[in-house]
C-alpha cells in the first residue's frame, strides 16, 4: 500500500547457475526456480521440502528441542496418576491459542486441566506469584506456561516453594539463566538444537501434543489405537501462527499448509461461529482472512477485556456458547478499532512533530492513559508510515507500559538490553518488545534509544526498501503465470508474496475512489488493470504520464469474469 515515505527499490539478485540447476533437478520453470532461490532455499532439499510441506516427512522430531524429554515424562506421570494440571496462557493470539491446544489435547485423551489467562490490565505479562498460589489452592500439582514464564525465575522458584511443579512452553528470547522450572521448552535455548526458531507459542504447543502422544502411545495408554489424530488441532495452531506475525516458513508454513484446510473444513464450534461473525463464507480460507479478519478478532479478547474467553471459545462443544463468545469478540474488537484510532491519533501528531523537527532514528511515543491492549498496533502503523524504530508507551500514574516494533538493521530486544538502565522490566523478540517504565526514565531511555538507533541504522536505513523479484513485461503476465505463484502460498512474515516492476507503462486510466485509485495500463498492444489502495491525486500516474510500476499480481473478479490485475505498491514516473 502506498505510503508518505519515498521507497528504496533494490532488485535482488540470484545466481543464474543455481537458478539453472534447481529448475532442472526440480522439472520447473526457471521463473519459479529463480523465486526459491532468492527465498533462499538455494540447494534442491530445502527447496523440495518447502513444495512439499509434509506434516509426515518434513517435520523434524519433537524430541530435538531441549526440555522436551523431561517435560513429556512430567506431563505423562501427572496424567497417569491423575494429577491436576492447569495451563497459563499469555492473552495474546498465540498464548490463547496455544493454550487451547494443550486442554483440548488432555480432555481428549482423559485428563481434567483448568486454565488460567491472565487480565492484560489487572495481572499483566507472564506469571504472578498470588495468581500462582490460586492454582496451588485449587489443587493444581502440574502448570504449563503457553507463551509466558521464560522471565519468570522469581516466580517460578516461589512456586517451588508450595509444592507447584511447573514447565515452561515459551518463544521469547530467554535470560542467561533458565527459570528453574521441572522443564523449559524454548527453541532460544543456547543448548537447543531444533533447527527452527521460528515456532510461536501455539506452534510449541502442538510440538508438545506430538511428543504427548507419542510417549502415551508408548505407553499403550491408547489400548491399542494410535491415540487422538493431532491434526484435527492445526484450525487453532494456524490461528496463532498467522494472527502472532511469526515467520511463514521451515515448520511454520508446513504446518499452516495443512492447517488452513483443516481450517476450511473445520467442525470445531468455536471456528465455525468465529468465521461466521467474521463474515467468511465457507470454503477456502487464505492466510490473509485469518491475519485480517479472524486474528484481530481473536486479538481483541486480550487486549480490551479478557483473553481467556478465547480459550473458552476454543475449547467448548456447545454451539450455543461458541457464537455467544464468537459475538463478543466481536464486539471487542470494534471497541478496539475505536480506542485504536483516538490513540493512533495522538502518537501520529507526537511522531510528527519529532520527526518534522529533527533527523530521528528512532521513536519513543507516550501518553496517559493510552490503552496498553492497542500499544502494539499502534507501534506498528508508527512504523509503517515512519519506517523507524518505534516505542509507544501508555501510562497510568507513574506507571508505564509499552510496545515496541523494529525495522529490518534494528534488533529490538538487544537495542532494549542496551537501554536496561531505564527500564523495569523488557523482552520480546527481533522485531517486537513490550517493556515497562517509570515517568521519570522515559526521557533518559528514549535518549538511550535514539543512541543505539544511531550506532546500528544508517540514513538510508529509515527509507522503506521495496525488493523486487523480477522485472516483468505485460505480455508476461497471465493466468499460466499467477498459477505458478500458487506454489509459494501462503504468503506472510517471512515468507512475502513476490513483488514484481515494470517499466514504462503508459497510464491509460485513472479512477480514484474512497479506498485509493484504479488504473489503467498499456504496453504495447496488451493493457492491464492495477489497483493503488490508499493512493490520491497526488500518487504519480496522471493519465497520459509514463511510469514504473512496482506491483503484486492477483485475480480479479468481476461479473462473473476473471482477470489477472496489479496489486499497486509503489510507482514512480519513467526516467
Amino acid at each position: 500500500m502506498p505510503t508518505d515515505s519515498p521507497k528504496r527499490w533494490v532488485f535482488k539478485q540470484a545466481d543464474e547457475a543455481v537458478v539453472a540447476r534447481q529448475s532442472e533437478q526440480l522439472k520447473i520453470s526457471p521463473f519459479l526456480a529463480r523465486l526459491l532461490v532468492l527465498r533462499g532455499l538455494a540447494d534442491a532439499e530445502s527447496a523440495k521440502t518447502y513444495l512439499s510441506s509434509s506434516l509426515r516427512s518434513d517435520l523434524p522430531s519433537p524430541f530435538a528441542m531441549a526440555g522436551m524429554e523431561p517435560a513429556v515424562e512430567r506431563i505423562v506421570s501427572a496424567v497417569k496418576n491423575k494429577e491436576l494440571i492447569g495451563i497459563w496462557g499469555d492473552y495474546d493470539v498465540d498464548g490463547t491459542t496455544g493454550a487451547a491446544v494443550l486442554v483440548s489435547f488432555l480432555r481428549e485423551i482423559g485428563a481434567e486441566p483448568v486454565y488460567h489467562v491472565p487480565h492484560r490490565v489487572e495481572e499483566g505479562y507472564g506469571l504472578n506469584v498470588e495468581g500462582l498460589k490460586r492454582l496451588r489452592e485449587r489443587g493444581v500439582d502440574l502448570l504449563v506456561t503457553v507463551d509466558c514464564g521464560i522471565s519468570n525465575a522469581s516466580e517460578v522458584q516461589a512456586a517451588r516453594g508450595f509444592a507447584l511443579d511447573i514447565v515452561v512452553v515459551d518463544h521469547h528470547q530467554p535470560p542467561d539463566e533458565l527459570p528453574p522450572a521441572v522443564a523449559v521448552i524454548d527453541p532460544h535455548r543456547r543448548d537447543c538444537s531444533f533447527p527452527d526458531k521460528g515456532l510461536c507459542a501455539a506452534g510449541l504447543a502442538f510440538y508438545l501434543v506430538i511428543a504427548l502422544r507419542a510417549k502415551l502411545r508408548e505407553a499403550g495408554w491408547f489400548k491399542g489405537g494410535e491415540g487422538p489424530d493431532v491434526r484435527r488441532y492445526l484450525d487453532i495452531v494456524t490461528l496463532g501462527t498467522i494472527a502472532d506475525m511469526v515467520p511463514l516458513k521451515g515448520v511454520n508454513r508446513t504446518l499452516i499448509r495443512r492447517g488452513l484446510a483443516e481450517l476450511a473444513g473445520s467442525t470445531r464450534p468455536g471456528i465455525v461461529a468465529l468465521k461466521q461473525v467474521a463474515r467468511i463464507q465457507a470454503g477456502e480460507v487464505s492466510a490473509g482472512q485469518v491475519g485480517f479478519q479472524l486474528g484481530p478478532r481473536i486479538n481483541a479478547a486480550g487486549r480490551v477485556d479478557y483473553g481467556i474467553k478465547v480459550v473458552e471459545l476454543l475449547t467448548t462443544d456447545s454451539s450455543d456458547v461458541a457464537i455467544r463468545i464468537a459475538q463478543e469478540l466481536d464486539d471487542h474488537n470494534r471497541e478496539r478499532r475505536v480506542i485504536e484510532a483516538e490513540v493512533l491519533e495522538q502518537a501520529l501528531d507526537q511522531a510528527e512533530g519529532r520527526v518534522n523537527g529533527a533527523e530521528r532514528y528512532s521513536l519513543v511515543l507516550d501518553g496517559e492513559g493510552w490503552h496498553p491492549g492497542v500499544l502494539g498496533i499502534v507501534a506498528s502503523r508508527i512504523v509503517e508510515r515512519f519506517h523507524r524504530p518505534t516505542v509507544v508507551i501508555g501510562f497510568n500514574g507513574g506507571a508505564g507500559k509499552g510496545s515496541a516494533r523494529s525495522i529490518r538493521g534494528f534488533h529490538m530486544v538487544d537495542g532494549l538490553r542496551r537501554c536496561a538502565s531505564h527500564l523495569e522490566k523488557f523482552g520480546g523478540h527481533e522485531f517486537a518488545g513490550g517493556l515497562s517504565v517509570k515517568t521519570e526514565q522515559i526521557e533518559p531511555f528514549a535518549g538511550a534509544f535514539e543512541g543505539v538507533a544511531r550506532e546500528w541504522l544508517r540514513a538510508e536505513d529509515l527509507l522503506p526498501l521495496l525488493e523486487i523479484d523480477a522485472p516483468l513485461s505485460l505480455p508476461d503476465i497471465g493466468f499460466s503465470l499467477l498459477r505458478e505463484l500458487e506454489a509459494l502460498k501462503p504468503f506472510g512474515i517471512g515468507n512475502p508474496e513476490p513483488l514484481f516492476m515494470t517499466r514504462g507503462l503508459e497510464v491509460c486510466e485513472r479512477k480514484l475512489f474512497p479506498a485509493g485509485a484504479r488504473f489503467r495500463f498499456r504496453q504495447g498492444e496488451r493493457v492491464i488493470g492495477g489497483v493503488a489502495f490508499g493512493a490520491g491525486e497526488d500518487f504519480p500516474g496522471a493519465p497520459g504520464t509514463t511510469v514504473d510500476v512496482a506491483y503484486r499480481l492477483s485475480e480479479n473478479e468481476w461479473n462473473g469474469n476473471s482477470t489477472v490485475e496489479m496489486k499497486i505498491v509503489d510507482a514512480r514516473p519513467t526516467e
